[in-house]
Parts: C-alpha cells; sequence; structure tokens
C-alpha cells in the first residue's frame, strides 16, 4: 500500500495511535515531515494531498465548501508571486494593481478547481463518449479550460505548477514513510 492509499486511509481513522496495531498515524507524520523539507516549510504539500486525495468535487471547491478556502487563499497568493515574478501583465497605474490581483485571484481559483476535477463533464473522463472519441474534451478526458486564450494559458500553466507540487509533496512523503519503515 503505497503513500495515497494509506493516506486516504489516515484521514477516515477514528483512532490515531501510534503503536504496532495502529499506524494510521505514520502517513500524516510524513505528510508533514515532506511540508518541512519541501523547501518553503509552509502545509501547502498537506493541504494539496488532502484535497486531491480525499476526492474533493468541482462543485464543492467552487461553492467554498469542503475547508478549502485556506487552501485557496494560499494558492493565490503563490499564483500573485508567480505572476508578478513572471511579468504576466504591465502593471503602470494604480487601477492596473487591482487588475492584476482580480486576474491573479481569478487565474488561481480556475486553475485549482481544474486541478482537483477536471474530468470532462461530457464523457466523465473516459475519453469516449457514444462509442467514439469525446468531441468535447477532444479525447482527452480533462474538461477543456474556458477563456481567452492568455487566461488559459496562464491557467494551464498553473495546473502543471499545481501538479508538479502535489507529486513532489507524495515522493517526499512517500520516501519519508520508507525511511520511518
Amino acid at each position: 500500500m503505497g503513500f495515497a492509499d494509506r493516506y486516504i486511509h489516515a484521514l477516515s481513522a477514528s483512532n490515531l495511535l501510534d503503536d504496532a496495531q495502529h499506524q494510521q498515524a505514520e502517513p500524516l507524520i510524513a505528510a508533514a515531515l515532506a511540508d518541512l523539507t519541501g523547501g518553503s516549510g509552509s502545509v501547502f504539500g498537506s493541504m494539496l494531498a488532502r484535497a486531491k486525495l480525499a476526492g474533493v468535487p468541482r462543485q464543492a471547491f467552487e461553492s467554498g465548501t469542503h475547508g478549502l478556502p485556506a487552501l485557496l487563499r494560499v494558492w493565490t497568493e503563490e499564483v500573485t508571486k508567480k505572476g508578478l515574478s513572471r511579468g504576466w501583465l504591465k502593471i503602470k497605474h494604480e487601477w492596473d494593481i487591482k487588475a492584476a490581483h482580480a486576474m491573479y485571484a481569478k487565474i488561481a481559483r480556475v486553475s485549482l478547481a481544474h486541478w482537483l476535477g477536471g474530468s470532462c463533464e461530457v464523457c466523465n473522463g473516459t475519453k469516449i463518449n457514444e462509442s467514439r472519441a469525446c468531441t468535447h474534451c477532444h479525447g482527452t478526458g480533462r474538461e477543456p479550460i474556458q477563456g481567452g486564450a492568455i487566461e488559459r494559458e496562464k491557467v494551464a500553466d498553473m495546473v502543471s505548477e499545481l501538479e508538479g507540487m502535489f507529486q513532489s509533496h507524495s515522493a517526499r512523503a512517500g520516501a519519508k514513510m520508507r525511511k520511518a519503515a
């Protein structure tokens, strides 16, 4: 059983004793240690793992349930830093700042929702609809990102960043669990 399976099991455990019979705390500890060794010292990796592995549906994310506002707030800060460092918008006037932050917030919201539940709504991620390749998602199994070309590009870039952060955190947590065993 890998990190993801054990982490999901630990999230629903009613007993977190850490002895020979009960080892549900081990994946939670590994996730926390992975956050500390990830370079940022934040709990962002654990937040991503909990949201992704606990199966938060896209609709629940967009409605603000499942305790995701904290994750969105942290992700919005990260997207803002990336947007500023990458020069997504040229800020020349004070009103440009408000527009830029509104754009960063939208990209953060859309990219996180897409990453958490981006399966095609027509084929449900199977890539096949009515015995043919799904024309809605063009056979990718992922819901197409909506918006203008620049917005789609930024959202896709941030979805890729999220997946990289998640995979990196999961690999570090898995390594911590192997060392503990």
